[in-house]
């Protein structure tokens, strides 16, 4: 239940987590190819130039060797995929 004055959640919102909003999914639709398990990973980060192109690195590959830090999209199988 919201309060007064305080914004309702849109549907599939993550709490605790900000919403991902229309220019989020507008960079996601940049991509030219699906992400995969990217776009459901806790470790994704969408980076979107000036020029506008957008790519995903993967944060979790800073401490984990095993991943690359620009994956080749779309991911379908990754050892260190965590959900959001």
């Amino acid at each position: 239940m919201t309060g007064a004055g305080s914004p309702a959640e849109p549907p599939g919102a993550v709490p605790g987590q900000p919403s991902p909003g229309p220019s989020a999914d507008l960079a996601w639709r940049k991509l030219g190819a699906e992400p995969g398990l990217c776009g459901a990973c806790r470790h994704a980060k969408l980076n979107e130039t000036r020029r506008g192109t957008a790519y995903v690195r993967c944060t979790r590959a800073g401490w984990d060797a095993r991943l690359p830090r620009y994956p080749t999209l779309p991911v379908v199988d990754c050892t260190g995929f965590q959900p959001h």
